[in-house]
């Protein structure tokens, strides 16, 4: 569970805000590399990435949906701050916090503290953060394709469908992101895994270039008291 959640967060929350998009290239329907997307798809893409770029600030509230075969459907509750490098995000009983310079990584189940360095610019693997939550599908690791609209709860969502370049190595065999096409925002993110699990991300209550505290994203030592901390840097 925790590897497969990892790998998740690995594709949704790592740093790769200022990631590469996919050109247009040979057609939707080759799949091969990135620069097969189809170029509605990849308008859509960097309208979205125009957008959160802009904020200087973004606050949002999240849900994980976890369903796996055999197990009852968890749900987990989040948030998350960001304020260009520095961020805040909690899920479940996980907390990252970045003041700028280094990644804290906290584990609350097992009072453990990880502390990292930030990812190197256009790094695709890497401690959580809730950077690339905004621009995951633009890092050239997908094949992005246009699969039309639906109506959910009254909006129109366009949906996106994104299938792994390296497809041997990824433990997802495609992702769906629906996104709101009056407002231009994500509304959900679906993965689905090898294995018959899926989980669902949803991203609710987004509030953009609002004022946020400065200790948000200040990690304080004497607020974790009893937690052992492995200090990862190099």
């Amino acid at each position: 569970m925790i590897k497969r959640l990892s790998s998740l967060f690995a594709i949704v929350l790592i740093c790769t805000s200022a990631g590469l998009y996919a050109q247009p290239g040979g057609g939707a329907n080759s799949y091969l590399t990135a620069a097969d997307s189809d170029p509605a798809a990849l308008r859509l893409v960097e309208s979205l990435r125009a957008k959160y770029e802009g904020y200087t600030t973004i606050e949002a509230d999240f849900r994980l949906e976890i369903d796996i075969p055999g197990s009852e459907v968890e749900t987990q509750n989040g948030s998350l701050a960001r304020q260009g490098d520095k961020f805040h995000f909690q899920l479940g009983p996980q907390e990252g916090i970045s003041d700028g310079e280094a990644i804290y990584f906290i584990l609350h189940g097992s009072k453990e503290i990880q502390i990292s360095d930030l990812p190197e610019e256009g790094e695709t693997d890497g401690l959580l953060t809730p950077q690339s939550i905004f621009s995951f599908y633009d890092s050239g690791s997908f094949v992005i394709s246009l699969q039309g609209e639906e109506t959910q709860s009254g909006r129109v969502v366009q949906v996106l469908e994104l299938k792994p370049v390296d497809r041997d190595n990824s433990d997802f065999t495609k992702m769906r992101m629906l996104v709101d096409k009056n407002r231009k925002e994500v509304v959900k993110v679906l993965a689905f895994g090898r294995d018959g699990s899926r989980f669902t991300f949803y991203l609710d209550n987004t509030k953009a270039n609002g004022s946020i505290p400065a200790d948000r994203f200040t990690y304080n030592k004497a607020n974790y008291d009893g937690y052992y901390e492995t200090d990862l840097r190099f």
